[in-house]
């Protein structure tokens, strides 16, 4: 396979940068300083944020992180990218306490107050950014992956003394 085969065949096609800075900024009060060194890309209902200013000029599947799903009604930031960017979060941000973060981390949906808009959420415990949750009429909803939620017997020692064993 030749060099020049290679060339221009990459599926991911540049966004307008301030689009996706505007859309984080406006949900999540994330400043758009947060992004400064960020382009991003989409590939069919995926956007990716890479690290340099353009995606080299060979055939890939995937490029940097990916950042934001686009297919439902709504935007859905990715756990990845929230744990990236959301603790500079001012708006729709949730800091859970121990019982609660053990249920969303294990997937689980629970009732709670909270001064956000419906829609989706950062969610955090003790500062530290766990994922995107989806909040409702009171109801958080984790939106963790299946694959990074932790189970009840690892959950019960690990968050509440920060232990684990």
């Amino acid at each position: 396979m030749s060099q020049s085969s290679l060339k221009n065949r990459s599926p991911f096609s540049l966004l307008d940068r301030a689009a996706v800075v505007e859309l984080m900024e406006s949900r999540f009060g994330i400043p758009p300083a947060a992004f400064e060194n960020v382009s991003f890309y989409r590939r069919g209902r995926n956007v990716w944020a890479f690290s340099l200013p353009e995606i080299p000029n060979l055939r890939c599947e995937s490029v940097g992180l990916r950042f934001i799903s686009v297919r439902g009604r709504v935007p859905k930031p990715t756990t990845y990218a929230l744990q990236l960017f959301g603790r500079f979060a001012t708006k729709n941000s949730i800091a859970l306490s121990t019982d609660q973060a053990e249920k969303f981390i294990a997937g689980e949906g629970q009732r709670l107050d909270a001064e956000v808009e419906d829609g989706y959420v950062v969610v955090s415990y003790r500062g530290d950014v766990l994922g995107c949750g989806l909040y409702t009429r009171g109801e958080l909803a984790s939106q963790l992956p299946k694959e990074r939620r932790i189970m009840n017997e690892v959950r019960k020692n690990c968050l509440s003394d920060g232990d684990c064993r």
